[in-house]
């Protein structure tokens, strides 16, 4: 009864990701969760929320740098689109630094703590007097809290995802004017949010190891009386080791596609018009054990499909690094 119980679970989620693909007319602007670490699962990679677990307790320390590289917009048309009430912008690029410390509780529970530094730079586009001119929103982003419970393992691995999304962010940065920066350029949002989810893995031989995982971002109104939109990812990874994962060091080569969505935006109860819609990633990139207790990744997840609701800059791409140390 129990794995009939499994099997159907796993069935569920697969469902799950196919009606998200077929049926979802959401949009998240970036790849919001693509930096989350510290659980260290079988494929190494950056946000490797794979349904592989820490040994009992064993430590993870780690670092995660992303880097988000935006569409060049025009200043003008941004500023008379600003004028006209419309939710308009001119980023550069968002640049993240997180450390990260995660703990193996049991064989199959572990928690995990990461606290990010944002930068976060743009162009001027509402005051007419500073068009074009170079800001910078910088500070501690939120914190995020993640638990992972693995209760299946056998002919394939599932895990459960809890975790929480802090408050801790500097939602106050100001601009040459000493006006506040609006929510989408602040380095944290004043909100406290909720994560659940469910991964499956599979190895397929000594070589071929498969991962699918579905992550529900479940947010609150933050700062500024603003929420942002509820988001759901869903991952299908691969990892192909090239060398001999009884070698040290490893090399790994990771394929993912990553799905996001996120419902609309909502600024002082009312929706937010330019957004909504729908992003897809794929995500190449490489791993290595470089020795018994040392990893790093390298990934770099490129939009292949954005539909943006209203007007919204776009992505271009995505560029990601993660050391860790397991000890």
């Amino acid at each position: 009864m129990r794995l009939f119980l499994i099997k159907v679970l796993f069935i569920v989620v697969i469902c799950g990701i196919i009606i998200i693909n077929m049926g979802c007319l959401t949009m998240i602007y970036s790849c919001e969760l693509c930096s989350l670490g510290g659980f260290g699962g079988t494929t190494g990679a950056v946000n490797p929320l794979s349904a592989d677990s820490p040994a009992r307790n064993r430590y993870t320390l780690g670092y995660v740098f992303e880097y988000q590289d935006w569409e060049s917009v025009s200043i003008m048309e941004a500023h008379e689109l600003h004028e006209e009430g419309r939710d308009a912008h001119a980023r550069r690029n968002d640049i993240t630094n997180s450390f990260f410390i995660g703990y193996g509780i049991t064989d199959v529970l572990s928690v995990s703590f990461q606290v990010p530094y944002v930068e976060k730079h743009s162009k001027e586009v509402h005051e007419e007097e500073f068009l074009g001119e170079d800001q910078l929103s910088t500070g501690i982003g939120d914190a995020i809290m993640l638990g992972k419970y693995k209760f299946y393992d056998k002919s394939f691995g599932v895990a459960g995802i809890f975790g929480l999304k802090l408050p801790t962010g500097n939602t106050d940065e100001r601009n040459n004017v000493n006006e506040r920066y609006e929510p989408e350029l602040q380095p944290g949002t004043g909100s406290l949010d909720y994560m659940f989810g469910i991964s499956v893995n599979k190895k397929i031989n000594h070589l071929i190891i498969l991962d699918s995982t579905v992550l529900y971002h479940l947010k609150t109104e933050g700062a500024q009386d603003y929420k942002f939109g509820d988001i759901v990812r869903t991952t299908q990874g691969a990892t192909f080791n090239i060398i001999d994962i009884e070698k040290k060091p490893t090399l790994n080569i990771l394929s993912e596609v990553i799905l996001q969505f996120a419902n609309k935006d909502e600024r002082d109860d009312e929706t937010v018009r330019d957004s909504g819609g729908t992003t897809i990633f794929y995500a190449p990139g490489i791993s290595s054990q470089l020795t018994e207790y040392l990893k790093t990744t390298l990934s770099v997840p490129v939009p292949v499909y954005q539909a943006l609701g209203g007007i919204h800059q776009e992505l271009d791409f995505n560029v990601l690094f993660s050391m860790s140390y397991n000890f």
